[in-house]
């Protein structure tokens, strides 16, 4: 079967290759969320003949999440961005052309569950925006929603040069929050363990939901859910189980994941690591149960950074040499963070003083935050750039590393 979907995908490719440069004309229907790129708004469109597009709008566009419009666009293939093949990644993503030249009319609006629930987003992260000042807005924004493009260009460079980018992007971190909080409250309300994960599973999926189904986010939950119930409900073997399968079934139904997709790659070998290499450091090197804190977010960072730091190497020609510290800074005030940012949308529908009060609570944390990472982007040797790297390295690397994960975990749980 994976076979044929591939020969499938092959055979889209070839096809729209073939048909680029045609003029579409027709009706057209927003499908996902509209995204601000600097100076203009993504805006990703699907025909009725299930042709879709991309086009860049004005800044401040009409166009939302359902609307319906006259299109006129003439198809084109992206051109190709330091060797990356962008046209290929878009066809993974769901796109088949891009638009330089369009003309559209706005004819009516599709109302839909996604939409709705879109349009509740714009609402809440409006609120934020109104309560919480900038830059401050744009992080809230991003910790409860995913994202980096409300942060500024100058911002977003430093949180990638700390190697805190993945606080505001939708991957499993965000997943891993929400289940502890709804775990910790539900268990806390009297719900036994094993019930609470399913209280979870529904606030993931709710989520997924509200951010429009990101093929990101999408991802993440399946893995995250998964792994929840195999580790709640059996062993560890069942959930290395549950983490290759989940990826081997996503790879099988879109095979340009795994060439294309570097948040796939970095949300499975970050998930294999952390499974991995935390119970071996932690019961190792850590004899005494410890409330979580600093040491689990030290040792949690490592095990994930183990694993992914060839990956962001190989694709980002860069490396952090003060993520490790970052993240012990910032990351054990996240949740608490993203508890009173989301307690200030809801106080807001009710009480506003009450908002302005969480707002207030939030707004420190969050500027705490982005001292820690503005301060460390500062640092002069504070990231790496690595360049040319070989495909043989890139190989024995993970080679070596599974055998020595391997044969420490062999050592310790079986003498």
């Amino acid at each position: 079967m994976g076979a044929i979907i591939e020969n499938n995908v092959l055979e889209k490719i070839h096809y729209i290759e073939n048909n680029a440069g045609a003029t579409e004309i027709g009706i057209a229907t927003v499908i996902r969320d509209t995204v601000q790129k600097g100076w203009n708004t993504r805006v990703i469109l699907k025909y009725e003949n299930s042709t879709t597009v991309i086009i860049k709008d004005k800044k401040y566009t009409e166009l939302v999440y359902g609307s319906v419009v006259n299109l006129k666009c003439k198809t084109s293939l992206p051109d190709m961005y330091n060797d990356f093949d962008y046209h290929k990644y878009l066809v993974m993503s769901g796109v088949d052309y891009i638009c330089d030249d369009f003309t559209y009319e706005i004819i009516g609006y599709k109302p839909t569950v996604l939409s709705r629930l879109a349009q509740l987003r714009l609402h809440m992260e409006s609120v934020i925006d109104n309560i919480i000042s900038a830059p401050e807005a744009g992080l809230a924004n991003g910790l409860l929603f995913g994202g980096n493009d409300r942060l500024s260009e100058n911002l977003q460079d430093k949180f990638a040069k700390t190697g805190m980018t993945h606080i505001v992007a939708v991957s499993g971190y965000n997943v891993s929050i929400i289940v502890i909080v709804v775990m910790g409250f539900t268990i806390f309300m009297g719900v036994h363990r094993k019930y609470a994960v399913w209280f979870a599973i529904v606030g993931v999926i709710f989520f997924v939901a509200i951010i429009g189904f990101p093929s990101s986010g999408v991802r993440a939950a399946i893995m995250g859910v998964l792994v929840l119930v195999a580790a709640i409900y059996g062993r560890v073997s069942h959930v290395y189980g549950a983490i290759f399968f989940t990826a081997a079934i996503m790879i099988m139904f879109n095979p340009l994941l795994l060439r294309y997709d570097v948040g796939f790659q970095l949300s499975f070998l970050a998930t294999l690591g952390i499974i991995s290499v935390y119970p071996l450091i932690e019961g190792t090197f850590v004899r005494k149960k410890t409330v979580f804190g600093i040491v689990d977010v030290l040792l949690l960072t490592a095990s994930a950074q183990l694993f992914v730091i060839p990956i962001i190497a190989y694709h980002f020609h860069t490396v952090s040499l003060v993520s490790l510290l970052a993240n012990v800074l910032v990351l054990p005030i996240i949740p608490l963070t993203m508890l009173f940012v989301f307690l200030t949308v809801i106080a807001s529908f009710v009480f506003y003083p009450v908002a302005l009060f969480f707002g207030w609570m939030a707004y420190f944390l969050l500027e705490y935050e982005i001292w820690v990472v503005s301060s460390l982007a500062k640092v002069s040797w504070g990231s790496m750039t690595v360049d040319n790297i070989s495909t043989w390295w890139f190989v024995m690397y993970y080679i070596i590393v599974g055998a020595v994960v391997y044969l420490l975990n062999k050592y310790l749980y079986e003498v």
